[in-house]
């Protein structure tokens, strides 16, 4: 289940939740991971809509991992009962530690736990941090335990590695980071019909919030949202330089071995691989034949 986002003050009581976890949570990465599985079963997961940085310093806000839609999908999975997406504005920034605190006690009055990464910080000017916050917690009657990154390869991991592997091409390690594969996700649009006079049909993707690697032709898996069945697919990143000089990137996706109707569905589009890089052909029947080639290299692929 989701809540919001709404203002902190304006969310309803959640009564039953007895482990809350919080922060932003973005890539739902293995870190995040181990701050969500050290609470109990009836426990929730406080996440901010939009990412604080987008208020604090619009110039340094990260691009995103996940979307809320997939927060959510995925803090479900780790068996979180409901995810709270709280608005992160003005107020909130404003907001010193013990009004926070006395908020999350309004919304959750049967809280026993809460559970943060150690080094999140939260309040005005980032005065609260994890001792503060136990310190507030108390007079509350939860506890609050900050949990230690989790290591991988000598190193914290972090939302900015993963950033970091995606605009690398290293899907690979991105996965081992994040416990399963990176995934974006749009929604299908009608695009001007090209792929279909190919012979390759492709769903354009448009609303897509999140970080995308570097242009190019990609093996891959696509399934739509509403369901779990996955099709294997080639995705095409940029800015299709055969039939159009405008500049302007498009993300189109071929699923293999499907023939419905896509429009206005959410597509979800994960286990990417690499396959080459985007070029310019002379005519329509070179791009064909390449795209025969592509098509046969992400059957072998993806097995």
């Amino acid at each position: 289940m989701l809540t919001g986002p709404l203002p902190l003050s304006e969310l309803a009581v959640h009564p039953g939740i007895h482990g809350l976890a919080i922060g932003v949570f973005d890539g739902v990465h293995l870190g995040h991971q181990a701050v969500v599985n050290s609470l109990p079963a009836s426990r929730a997961a406080l996440t901010f809509e939009p990412h604080p940085l987008a208020v604090i310093a619009p110039d340094r806000v990260p691009p995103r991992l996940t979307t809320l839609e997939q927060k959510v999908a995925y803090m479900r999975a780790q068996g979180t009962v409901t995810v709270v997406a709280v608005k992160f504005d003005e107020t909130l920034r404003n907001m010193t530690p013990a009004q926070f605190v006395d908020e999350i006690a309004r919304v959750f009055p049967d809280l026993r736990e809460v559970a943060i990464g150690e080094g999140w910080s939260f309040g005005k000017n980032r005065a609260g941090n994890a001792d503060r916050l136990a310190a507030l917690a108390d007079k509350h009657g939860f506890g609050v335990n900050a949990i230690a990154p989790v290591m991988f390869e000598g190193a914290p991991v972090s939302s900015t590695r993963i950033r970091e592997a995606i605009a690398q091409r290293n899907f690979d390690f991105a996965a081992k980071l994040l416990g399963r594969s990176y995934a974006v996700t749009g929604k299908v649009i009608r695009g001007d019909q090209r792929g279909r006079t190919l012979g390759f049909p492709t769903a354009n993707l448009a609303e897509v919030e999140q970080l995308l690697p570097p242009r190019g032709v990609y093996a891959c898996r696509a399934r739509l949202a509403a369901h779990l069945t996955r099709y294997k697919a080639v995705m095409n990143l940029g800015a299709r330089p055969t039939f159009t000089s405008n500049g302007i990137d498009a993300l189109e996706v071929h699923l293999l071995d499907f023939d419905s109707d896509l429009y206005g569905q959410k597509l979800w589009v994960s286990d990417l691989h690499w396959l080459r890089n985007e070029q310019a052909f002379p005519d329509a029947i070179a791009l064909k034949k390449q795209i025969e080639e592509d098509v046969a290299r992400a059957r072998a692929v993806m097995g």
